[in-house]
């Protein structure tokens, strides 16, 4: 099997009878006829969401206020779990030996624990980039241009020079001529 717990609302391409498409319509002015074409579009999985449950335990949720979301890779799950496309996400939990071992193959990148936390991984994501953000932000920027104390002394002697033809052009002794 390889089945998660989705823990996050997400969107995540769903396969078969979960899947949703968006449709745009456009009609040829010259010819009146409409044209159509239909994408697949990530599906919005909600846990909090009683519509999207896939499961839900009736001795244990006597209020049917707790349920679950549990998706699957496509063939991988039982009857109402929704199948997916693609890599699981930090925001799922795996529910099942397979699962864990293959969200174990992103234990490095994602470098977050759903069940560990009450933040998303978007928000975790966000909450490292403005610490090294601000990291950088206070070390002092210092640029080295191959070739740039070359060029500034060069500048300096030209400006020199200029300086000393402009002085030679106004001397009382030219102005005499």
């Amino acid at each position: 099997m390889a089945r998660w717990k989705i823990m996050m609302p997400m969107y995540l391409n769903c396969i078969g009878d979960a899947s949703t498409s968006w449709e745009y319509k456009e009609t040829d002015r010259s010819t009146g006829r409409e044209r159509r074409k239909t994408l697949a579009v990530p599906r919005y999985l909600n846990p909090a969401d009683p519509g999207d449950w896939t499961w839900n335990d009736p001795s244990a949720n006597r209020d049917n206020a707790n349920g679950e979301v549990i998706v699957c890779h496509e063939g991988k799950g039982e009857g109402r779990d929704i199948a997916f496309r693609g890599d699981p996400t930090p925001d799922m939990v795996p529910v099942d030996d397979e699962a864990k071992e293959i969200s174990a193959g992103f234990a490095e990148r994602w470098r977050y624990k759903p069940e560990a936390s009450e933040v998303s991984y978007t928000q975790s994501m966000l909450d490292k980039f403005m610490a090294e953000k601000a990291e950088i932000e206070a070390k002092p920027q210092t640029v080295e241009v191959a070739g740039l104390s070359d060029l500034v002394a060069a500048m300096a002697a030209m400006q020199a020079q200029n300086q000393q033809l402009l002085t030679s052009l106004l001397s009382p002794e030219r102005r005499k001529v």
